[in-house]
């Protein structure tokens, strides 16, 4: 049994809030799951998992590199180039900007060419439940892009919000254990937290701002060794998104490996301290009730690389990162017994 421990624990009776049902899409041409992260853009159907590094430069030259991963999406006069290769040099952040300002060019950057002519139904995920209107509004109708060098045209008919996170209870819940669970998703900008019952049912949840990695990202940015080998001529940014992909590699730019591992391991070790104590400071008036402890999304799949202990803490899904976005595509398929 997985549970949070500490000083002090009481028993806590959990009230249960009335969740609406999830609509169904009975009949739609084709069902798509979205979460629109500010890390990584995450798609999955029945073609599989597409990820892309979030974040883009605008006007890329005709020579630069384009693939699934990394496309090039022209809408009307706008040009980007997304994925991790843009995300090497100088582009736009985009956890600088809402995720509902965001969502439709980076559905655009996420449609596949088998999307052409056929009309969506779209799972999108989103961490605060009062925008999922807005979030409906952003997303539906028409599109018609050229993601490298292929016209896509279809049309968006239906959206069904998810809370962000919750694909990931959905997936893995057969193998849970009879109880309480508390789920967190830890994403870039910030990590959201929700306590289901035995029953499955939302009983709480916010989202966290503290415990993001982006708070990890820049503690290892404001490193001496890393602001002084990667900083030049005299520049004062250090390209987050470099640092956010290579925690999950062996190397950091001009950083010896062995540098690195060490800086890694230093930073990631004191966040995971931080992060330990916080869930359990904040959950101890529960911590008795909660059988089941997930940890999800990228932050999950960055401390089992650095940190494998970390699984002997959490109950962490295969390939945490895509987890909720392909729990919440099999259950929507479900619901519409498909």
């Amino acid at each position: 049994m997985k549970t949070l421990t500490g000083k002090g624990f009481t028993p806590k009776t959990m009230q249960t809030k009335t969740i609406a049902p999830i609509a169904t899409t009975k009949n739609r041409t084709k069902l798509v799951s979205f979460e629109n992260s500010n890390s990584w853009l995450k798609r999955h159907d029945d073609q599989g998992t597409l990820l892309i590094q979030a974040g883009f430069r605008t006007n890329p030259s005709i020579n630069c590199h384009s693939d699934d991963e990394n496309p090039i999406v022209i809408s009307g006069s706008q040009k980007r180039w997304y994925g991790a290769i843009a995300c090497q040099g100088s582009h736009v952040r985009s956890f600088e900007l809402s995720k509902i300002e965001t969502a439709r060019d980076h559905f655009s950057a996420c449609l596949r060419f088998s999307d052409h002519q056929q009309e969506l139904s779209v799972i999108a995920a989103h961490w605060d439940s009062t925008q999922f209107s807005d979030l409906q509004a952003a997303l539906l109708g028409q599109y018609d892009v050229i993601r490298n060098g292929e016209r896509i045209q279809t049309n968006v008919v239906e959206v069904v919000p998810v809370l962000e996170g919750l694909g990931t209870y959905q997936l893995i819940q057969p193998q849970l254990k009879a109880g309480a669970t508390l789920l967190i998703e830890m994403g870039f900008a910030t990590a959201e937290t929700w306590v289901l019952n035995e029953s499955g049912q939302l009983v709480d949840g916010k989202p966290l701002s503290q415990l993001g990695i982006l708070q990890l990202v820049k503690q290892i940015a404001d490193d001496p060794t890393v602001r002084n080998v990667l900083s030049s001529n005299n520049a004062t940014s250090i390209n987050l998104s470099l640092i956010s992909r290579a925690l999950q590699q062996d190397t950091l730019g001009r950083i010896s490996g062995d540098q690195w591992t060490a800086i890694k391991h230093k930073y990631t070790t004191s966040f995971l301290k931080s992060f330990q104590g916080y869930i359990v400071a904040e959950f101890e008036s529960q911590s008795q009730e909660l059988v089941n402890v997930i940890l999800t999304g990228g932050g999950a799949g960055l401390f089992q690389v650095v940190q494998p202990k970390i699984n002997s803490v959490f109950t962490i899904p295969t390939d945490p990162q895509t987890a909720s976005v392909r729990g919440s595509y099999y259950h929507q398929l479900a619901q519409t017994g498909a």
